[in-house]
């Protein structure tokens, strides 16, 4: 393992995500933390896609070792199973979308 060799000590995830609900078009916040702080080697997805930063997804690195993903104008679609990856550890957590209630 690469990654085990070059930083010589085993990634440690010590604060997990947490479930996230939403309404549609709003946007959604997840959060974890690791150590050692290393921003580098992580990857976070939806379902199985890998994200990136762009209009509508935000990955950020913060000092302290945590790690932020911002979801904006979230969609019914987007529900699914976020998961951060960090080394060869990993933890997930549910995003849930639900529609606004139509007032009439």
């Amino acid at each position: 393992d690469v990654f085990m060799f070059l930083s010589g000590q085993k990634v440690l995830i010590t604060e997990d995500l947490e479930d996230v609900t939403v309404l549609e078009g709003e946007s959604a916040t997840f959060k974890c933390r690791i150590s050692p702080v290393d921003c580098s080697r992580v990857q976070w997805f939806l379902d199985k896609t890998p994200l990136h930063t762009n209009e509508l997804n935000e990955i950020q690195c913060q000092p302290g070792g945590y790690h932020l993903l911002t979801l904006k104008k979230l969609s019914l679609k987007d529900s699914g199973l976020i998961t951060f990856e960090a080394g060869d550890k990993k933890t997930s957590a549910s995003l849930v979308v639900k529609g606004k209630s139509i007032i009439t």
